[in-house]
């Protein structure tokens, strides 16, 4: 059962636009009105004896009008996205082989490129300081490398600016002719007549067996 009240009778046509929203469901409705013992005005869908009855006929429909709704396109999967960004980066980077072949400049540059660098050169024999003469005033050098001498490299020893060992792939080697003295002791590592890695200096006082 619904039931609408009002206090006022005067106002009671303020009451209608929910009055209808009350008899929106039901076909050709009846309300009844009628004053209750506090003297509200009271509508409802129950008969009520000497009540005002009310006919309420339904709402209008309102017809909708159909609308198109434009398909949308699927979202491209994360694989795809990746594939197309890969071909994107693939064509970029894609060099264009017009028939020729590398100089022999560049095939020199990548060959020597590919050659292992060296780490480390040092000469272990002798030590800074003084250094015994041998017979003749020869002395032994002795090298250290790290990794070892590669292919055409060469090694070369220098005594006080001046080549003494020439295009040598050993480790030791004797020096002799040297005056008594103060010297200067470097070794290089050699590749097409440039040096590709050198010693630190080793400085020695050699002393004849007199001294």
């Amino acid at each position: 059962m619904r039931v609408v009240t009002g206090r006022l009778p005067h106002r009671v046509h303020l009451l209608w636009p929910l009055l209808l929203a009350l008899a929106q469901p039901l076909a050709a409705a009846k309300i009844y009105q009628y004053t209750n013992s506090a003297g509200e005005t009271v509508f409802t869908d129950e008969p009520v004896e000497g009540a005002a009855v009310h006919e309420v006929e339904d709402a209008p429909v309102i017809p909708m009008e159909p609308v198109e709704v434009p398909d949308s396109e699927p979202a491209e999967s994360p694989k795809g996205a990746a594939e197309s960004r890969s071909d994107e980066d693939d064509d970029a980077g894609m060099s264009v082989d017009n028939g020729e072949a590398a100089s022999t400049p560049d095939r020199q540059g990548q060959a020597e490129a590919q050659e292992p660098a060296y780490r480390h050169l040092s000469i272990v024999e002798p030590a800074d300081g003084e250094v015994a003469s041998r017979l003749q005033g020869s002395i032994t050098v002795e090298l250290a490398m790290q990794p070892n001498l590669q292919g055409g490299d060469r090694i070369r020893i220098l005594v006080d600016g001046e080549p003494r060992v020439r295009d040598s792939s050993g480790r030791r080697h004797l020096i002799n002719g040297l005056t008594p003295g103060k010297h200067v002791l470097v070794a290089q590592i050699h590749r097409n007549g440039e040096v590709v890695k050198e010693s630190a200096p080793v400085r020695f006082q050699l002393m004849t067996p007199s001294q």
